[in-house]
């Protein structure tokens, strides 16, 4: 949790640095087309304006789950579970600051891929997301505006796994059930574009490179760290409804590596937003 202060701090000074900068530097106006509809985008400011807001948000994930031990697969099975959470966000100009939370439950039902053993998984997730995003009005069309994001993740995870086949058990501390405790610290870095179909409806995507340290804790204490390079993904489609009032529907994909001690934690999953914006 202090790397995610830490994290917000930085960006938070950067953003100023970058706003106040502008007030004194003498600087070209972007390239502004008439009736601009990547403004249209709840999320999106005018040059020299502001836009602020937020909304809330469920996630759902449902299907096809493998499980790892480092690079090995050792079980596969179907998960279905769900998340709850919300996102603010502040935009000056060609910057958009967002801090978005979220927390749920999954359930899996698994078969060891080694042994003839079925189990289940019982996950317990939590995840805070600060991101920073630049959109390049300057290579912006009518139709087309695309943007940098930076940002900062942070995923924790409580693993119950709980063995259903009678006369088997856990190595690890003879029992039938094991506990394993991660987190997941990612900074990202990514690339993505507004894609304005008319006044009301729009779509927003982009694909970030997640570089993660991630750690992961036994039930009987042991620790392991490693670090990996992942990736996170969003295709999400927005509809201005009245007045402000705006709802987003999408797909998430997020493959947080762990590095070969630890290994992936991979879901994807739909989602759905009802947010206001207000812009001045």
């Amino acid at each position: 949790m202090r790397k995610l202060w830490l994290s917000l701090i930085v960006v938070s000074v950067a953003f100023n640095l970058l706003f106040t900068g502008s007030l004194f530097a003498q600087s070209t106006e972007p390239r502004v087309i008439e009736e601009e509809l990547v403004l249209k985008d709840p999320t999106v400011s005018a040059v020299k304006k502001w836009a602020i807001g937020g909304s809330v948000e469920y996630w759902m994930d449902s299907g096809e789950y493998d499980s790892y031990s480092g690079t090995t697969k050792i079980a596969e099975g179907e998960i279905e579970g769900d998340m709850t959470g919300g996102n603010i966000f502040i935009g000056y100009g060609n910057w958009t600051l967002q801090a978005s939370s979220r927390k749920g439950d999954w359930n899996v039902d698994l078969r060891s891929t080694i042994n003839p053993v079925d189990y289940t998984s019982s996950q317990e997730q939590e995840e805070t997301e600060i991101t920073l995003r630049y959109l390049i009005r300057g290579l912006s069309s009518r139709h087309f505006a695309p943007y940098l994001i930076f940002g900062y993740n942070e995923t924790t995870m409580k693993d119950t796994r709980t063995i259903k086949t009678i006369g088997w058990i856990w190595t690890r501390n003879g029992t039938t059930v094991k506990v394993d405790d991660y987190t997941f610290d990612s900074f990202m870095l990514g690339i993505g574009a507004v894609v304005p179909f008319n006044k009301y409806l729009g779509i927003r995507g982009d694909i970030r490179a997640a570089m993660t340290e991630a750690e992961e804790t036994w039930d009987t204490g042991r620790t392991f760290s490693d670090s990996g390079i992942g990736s996170v993904a969003f295709l999400t489609g927005y509809l201005n409804i009245v007045r402000g009032l705006n709802l987003q529907i999408g797909v998430k994909y997020l493959h947080l590596n762990g590095g070969d001690e630890i290994g992936w934690y991979t879901k994807t999953g739909t989602f759905a937003m009802l947010g206001y914006s207000l812009k001045f």
